[in-house]
């Protein structure tokens, strides 16, 4: 799981550094009607009536807050896991399948549950 945080945060850079350069302008012969992708993460359920909550994170990766009271992290790649709340946890903590998540006044972050690798996420719940 540690590598998928370090897998994440390298592609996110290759990315980055494949968008840099100069590039000639693109020919009519070259231009093509657009092509339908799939939604980042933090959109990936943007019709699902079960999210109260959407938080983007770093690295391509969203958390999704349910009404059942679960969390639902999406990470690069579309793998999804799943996390329970703490009882009774202030501020807001979820956990599972060694990550942990936490919701504070003004700031959520995500993290591997030893709390290495930790993200920045920020509320995208009215974003766009």
């Amino acid at each position: 799981m540690r590598d998928l945080f370090a897998l994440a945060a390298t592609v996110l850079v290759c990315a980055a550094a494949a968008g840099c350069g100069d590039r000639p302008a693109a020919t009519a012969a070259q231009t093509t009607e657009p092509v339908a992708t799939a939604p980042s993460p933090a959109d990936a359920s943007s019709t699902d009536e079960h999210v109260t909550r959407r938080f983007s994170c770093q690295a391509g990766t969203g958390v999704e807050l349910l009404d059942d009271g679960t969390v639902r992290v999406s990470l690069p790649g579309g793998e999804r896991h799943a996390l329970t709340r703490v009882a009774g946890s202030d501020p807001q903590v979820y956990t599972g399948d060694s990550l942990y998540f936490t919701i504070q006044a003004g700031a959520a972050h995500l993290s591997q549950q030893d709390g290495a690798r930790e993200l920045a996420c920020t509320d995208a719940t009215n974003a766009g």
